[in-house]
């Protein structure tokens, strides 16, 4: 493996090379291919995956990579790791007061300051505070999409929700929080008014709104409960039903292919497997309760690194009753079992090859940004495939992370 290292996607970094700290991405990228590089890793892949993500893998935090963006923003020249959380505070405080920006969209009695401190110090904020930030920070369109689905590991910019298509104009135009709040009084007052068919050209993110006319014209198409089915919210559930059948073909494949299912007689087929088959499949590596649900996800000690999600028979559940949205942490661990399943026998580096295309494409076409190797979830699903048996490694890891903590507990 060692010898295709620099051939693996993202950022080109010399191992040996000097990361500054705020480089996020090419100080995970510098690590990962360190790690898979290790001798180890081909003998003790597993145990090497959960020592790197448990004890030595950076948590990059909502707050970490704000700072960053100041930084950079700002121009300052001393250390990373050496600017005081008051020195972006003062900088943020400056910029919020230059754009008349509010401290919040919601009524508060907390001040400024206090709110931006809190920011600069959080693991991760509520989705509104990004786009107050974008209007507070003068932000680009990129730069909020950069937030929304690299820090938050949301969807981008939602064109089909009211408010948030009234901040993408706003940003794309270089127009002040007042404006925003201006349309959004506007469109309370707009009348419904418009058919499906008359939004013509108006799906995707390409589509051109190049004045208040056409902004208020697509806002009332929206108002009157216009759903396009092209939006990404829309091909993110078509997506995720598409790896679901998928998934389940390949599940019903390998219980028609047990011994005790063999002496039953029985065809398996892909209607038949359930949520819960799902959930023992690729969860297997986690323990289960008395009551045969998933042990907690506190009681994992990576339960920061994944932030909290697993697939669970409740989320898949709640997924296709539309009481959840399709999250990219749903379509990689989707599409991470069916490529360790299909791409079983394949050399490691090609399945992962293959993983980064199918996975970047899909991610593409949901609007939730390509795959980013600081997250820690996504970083583990790209190191079990450079191992020889993914989803073992998958399960095993999982379930090194609960016995951890009973460990550290005695």
């Amino acid at each position: 493996m060692k010898n295709r290292m620099d051939e693996l996607d993202f950022e080109q970094t010399d191992i040996e090379g000097l990361v500054q700290d705020f480089e996020f991405t090419k100080k995970a990228t510098q690590r990962f291919r360190q790690v898979v590089s290790l001798e180890s890793f081909e003998d003790e892949d597993a145990n090497v995956i959960f020592h790197y993500l448990y004890k030595e893998m950076e948590l990059v935090s909502f707050g970490d990579q704000l700072k960053r963006y100041i930084y950079e923003r700002a121009g300052l020249e001393e250390p990373f790791a050496e600017v005081s959380t008051e020195t972006y505070r003062e900088i943020a405080l400056d910029s919020f007061q230059e754009t008349r920006t509010p401290k919040s969209m919601n009524p508060t009695s907390t001040k400024l300051p206090a709110l931006l401190n809190n920011w600069l110090s959080q693991a991760s904020v509520k989705r509104e505070t990004v786009f107050l930030l974008g209007f507070g920070l003068k932000m680009t369109t990129e730069d909020v999409s950069h937030f929304l689905t690299r820090v938050l590991r949301e969807q981008d910019i939602d064109l089909h929700n009211p408010e948030e298509l009234i901040y993408w104009y706003c940003f794309s135009h270089h127009l002040p929080y007042s404006k925003a709040d201006e349309y959004k009084k506007r469109y309370e007052e707009l009348v419904p008014t418009g058919k499906a068919e008359e939004a013509g050209c108006l799906y995707g993110r390409n589509f051109g709104i190049e004045d208040e006319e056409k902004l208020m014209e697509y806002l009332s198409f929206l108002k009157a409960g216009w759903e396009d089915p092209l939006s990404e919210k829309s091909k993110a559930f078509k997506a995720f039903m598409e790896l679901l059948e998928h998934s389940r073909q390949i599940i019903a494949s390998m219980y028609q292919q047990d011994e005790e299912e063999k002496g039953r007689e029985k065809i398996w087929t892909a209607r038949e497997i359930t949520p819960a088959d799902l959930e023992k499949v690729i969860c297997n590596g986690i323990p289960v309760n008395a009551m045969g649900n998933l042990k907690k996800m506190s009681a994992s000690t990576l339960a920061k690194h994944f932030s909290q999600k697993r697939f669970s028979r409740q989320r898949i559940t709640s997924i296709l009753n539309h009481k959840f949205p399709v999250e990219r942490f749903d379509l990689l661990t989707l599409e991470f079992f069916i490529i360790s399943q299909e791409m079983a026998d394949v050399d490691p580096y090609d399945r992962y090859q293959h993983f980064i295309h199918e996975a970047q494409a899909i991610l593409a076409d949901c609007g939730m940004g390509e795959i980013y190797i600081v997250n820690p979830y996504e970083c583990f699903l790209l190191m079990c495939l450079l191992t020889d048996c993914p989803l073992a490694v998958f399960s095993e890891i999982w379930e090194k992370s609960y016995e951890a903590l009973d460990e550290s507990e005695e």
